[in-house]
């Protein structure tokens, strides 16, 4: 199956101000978008095909630091 990741402008503008931040935040996300394209059913499944997905940002440096497979 084909899958296109679509965003709102809220969550553009948001992340854009997060970025500055947390500068590996766009690379994170990119790992996401490819997790996704692979299994696009991770995460916490909310019903009707929604899923709930906890992001891990690396620069943070809090947590758990291994990378996601």
């Amino acid at each position: 199956m084909n899958y296109k990741v679509h965003t709102i402008p809220l969550f553009d503008k948001q992340a854009k101000r997060l970025s500055k931040k947390y500068p590996s935040l766009k690379k994170d996300l990119g790992k996401l978008i490819q997790q996704l394209y692979v299994h696009s059913d991770i995460g916490i499944s909310l019903g009707n095909g929604f899923y709930k997905i906890r992001l891990q940002i690396l620069s943070k440096g809090k947590g758990n630091q291994e990378e996601p497979e």
